[in-house]
């Protein structure tokens, strides 16, 4: 499998979170996905006035931001700093009810966090299928180039990688990989859970504000057994039309 070095893939942008280039990964029938097309990100709502420069020159044109209402006033991204952006995002709260017990519980261990991620995961592909769904629809109408997010740009920003990586044809190894590249790109102390976690041992605190190949493939797994395939998901619970994944393709492959 080949693969394009961390350096080359994680980009610096004053201020960001694991803010990264999708392009270079080659599908099965042999194309590859182009550079500067699409990125991926944790929270944008601390970028200075270098990175909102840096966003211009690379060309961003929409944000599709994934974090909760909360999450966006808390911290909110001025995206009208950024000349000609378009910004989307949706109310909504996020349900991670099993992840906060584990949390809250005075001895939390790390197989309780590792399962409550597991869950979390399963859920997740169905409780952001409209903020998927949008981000296919605009893929696929060209408005690149395009950053989804959220608060870690790990998780739900993981999944919806993971989604559009599979509907171009991406090998599910390289899926992983990329989704995995979070544990060096991912500043855990610069997070907002991370002083609360500092009560919990390291392990747990790992477990949760990392990412583990079981998350993943967890999503996935729970998505074929509702849909029976992604493919289908992606048709029935996003609404992407076989014609709007080769858009898509004709957008991002080459």
């Amino acid at each position: 499998m080949e693969t394009v070095g961390t350096l080359e893939r994680v980009l610096p942008l004053e201020g960001g979170r694991n803010f990264r280039d999708l392009g270079g990964y080659l599908t099965q029938d042999g194309r590859r996905l182009r550079w500067g097309r699409l990125y991926r990100s944790g929270s944008m709502a601390a970028l200075t006035e270098a990175a909102y420069v840096r966003l211009a020159e690379l060309g961003v044109r929409v944000v599709c931001d994934l974090r909760t209402t909360s999450e966006r006033r808390s911290h909110p991204f001025d995206w009208r700093k950024a000349p000609n952006l378009s910004y989307w995002a949706r109310d909504y709260d996020l349900s991670f009810g099993d992840l906060r017990a584990v949390i809250a519980s005075d001895l939390p261990t790390a197989e309780q966090a590792q399962a409550a991620m597991v869950t979390a995961y399963c859920e997740l592909p169905f409780e952001q299928a409209p903020a998927f769904g949008e981000l296919f629809r605009r893929l696929a109408a060209g408005e690149t180039p395009l950053v989804f997010n959220c608060s870690a740009g790990k998780d739900r920003t993981g999944i919806a990688a993971a989604l559009i990586l599979r509907a171009l044809g991406v090998p599910e190894a390289t899926i992983v990989e990329d989704y995995l590249l979070s544990n060096l790109a991912y500043d855990r102390a610069g997070s907002g859970i991370a002083a609360r976690l500092a009560h919990v041992p390291p392990e747990v605190t790992e477990a949760i504000l990392g990412v583990d190949h079981r998350y993943i493939r967890a999503a996935l797994a729970a998505i074929e057994a509702a849909h029976g395939s992604v493919e289908r998901y992606l048709e029935e619970r996003l609404g992407v039309s076989e014609e709007a994944l080769e858009r898509l393709k004709a957008q991002l492959l080459e």
